[in-house]
């Protein structure tokens, strides 16, 4: 069977940042991945370790849910690690160009390579991971929302920004249908006899059996979508009005306020 998707899975639950403002979440989380990209030393990787780790108490949620797949947060440091280790170089901005050109043909490694990598690793999963823990306390249809909100000053640049936020709701539900449907195939596929086993042919022979009715199916699904909207009169070219209403409170600026703190103690630390 196909891994459940963790992207696009709303978890609901009844905690603090479930009650935030789809709003707030999608600042503080931009401020988290711009504290991930200044992680520079073993303090400032602490430190959002910590801030992620409050954030995942707060919401109420398991450790494993919030990084959605374990296998691929250790592939992430795994590779990120390998290539580093392999074709880092300590170098200035003017021997840049020459180390590019010797990417591929001369790989000298490096042990100041491989800890440079598994930190690359780390900031990738906890990028990951904060993004992963908005979709899990977050519904789409908020998440839309928010991403409207956003775009909005730009309706009078280009009348187009206005579908933006149904293509982020319409795509985070895309996601877990798609899995879920490919899981269907898969299991009909498996009872008429398809048998896979363990080796990489078994695979890529899976795979092809199901590629084909899933994208049969994904693009009969994306055409239904579109005939609803047709009949429901849909504008694409109009914003539609919030369902929701909600206005920020004292629970909204403190997530703010936190996160600020976060990135400013990790610029200041490096």
């Amino acid at each position: 069977m196909l891994p459940v998707s963790p992207i696009g899975r709303y978890m609901e639950a009844d905690s603090v940042v479930h009650s935030l403002d789809a709003r707030t979440k999608s600042v503080c989380v931009l401020l988290a991945i711009v504290a991930c990209l200044s992680i520079g030393s073993a303090w400032s990787l602490a430190m959002v370790v910590a801030f992620f780790f409050l954030a995942v108490a707060s919401a109420g949620t398991r450790l494993t849910a919030a990084i959605g797949s374990v296998r691929l947060a250790l592939f992430l440091v795994a590779v990120a690690a390998i290539f580093n280790f392999l074709f880092w170089r300590p170098d200035g901005v003017g021997e840049a160009a020459g180390a590019a050109r010797s990417f591929v043909l001369t790989p000298r490694p490096r042990l100041e390579g491989l800890s440079h990598g598994v930190l690359v690793g780390l900031r990738l999963v906890l990028m990951v991971s904060f993004v992963n823990l908005f979709l899990l306390s977050t519904p789409p249809s908020e998440c839309g929302e928010a991403v409207g909100y956003f775009v909005r000053p730009l309706r009078r640049i280009a009348r187009s920004v206005a579908v933006v936020p149904l293509v982020v709701m319409i795509a985070l539900r895309f996601i877990p249908l798609v899995v879920a449907e490919g899981n269907r195939i898969l299991a009909a596929q498996r009872s008429r006899g398809m048998s896979s086993g363990r080796k990489l042919a078994g695979r890529v022979r899976e795979l092809k059996a199901l590629v084909v009715p899933l994208f049969r199916s994904v693009l009969r699904r994306a055409d239904e979508l579109s005939v609803a909207l047709d009949v429901r009169c849909f504008d694409p070219y109009k914003f539609q009005r919030s369902a929701f209403g909600r206005r920020l409170g004292w629970g909204d600026a403190s997530a703010l306020a936190c996160s600020a703190c976060v990135l400013g103690l990790v610029r200041l630390v490096g």
